[in-house]
């Protein structure tokens, strides 16, 4: 009886580990805009100025607003450890796209954060690469 018990509980912590580490593929919600424009700069893009950014028009928890190019970027953090924004985070990347004020804006997800406004960027690729790279 004892040993079930046990075998019940060791299966129980092993799926929940399972499912906590599934969810944390890319460990970044720590990590604040500013580290991103960091990271985007360490990788070789550069920025040409960081402006804060409404957050609440995305949604999401911080923003902010790169210049890239001559063309603007703006970068979303989603609060994973919040249901809401970790299910509007998903959606968002199921659906490669963000509504921001009613409007449709292509989006890159990558951990807790949106890139909006790379697609039409001459280093899209370079920030991209970036992006990828960004978590702790």
């Amino acid at each position: 009886m004892f040993s079930f018990a046990i075998r019940s509980s060791l299966k129980l912590l092993s799926v929940s580990i399972f499912f906590v580490l599934a969810g944390c593929a890319v460990n970044n919600n720590s990590l604040q805009p500013k580290d991103l424009a960091a990271c985007l700069a360490v990788n070789g893009v550069k920025i040409e100025y960081i402006s804060p950014l409404e957050p609440a028009m995305a949604y999401a928890d911080a923003g902010m607003e790169l210049g890239i190019s001559g063309k603007r970027i703006a970068a979303y953090r989603f609060n994973t450890d919040l249901e809401v924004q970790r299910k509007r985070l998903a959606r968002i990347k199921k659906n490669k796209y963000i509504y921001i004020m009613g409007l449709k804006f292509p989006a890159i997800v990558h951990g807790s954060y949106v890139l909006v406004n790379v697609n039409s960027n001459p280093q899209k690729h370079k920030i991209i690469a970036a992006f990828k790279h960004f978590e702790m």
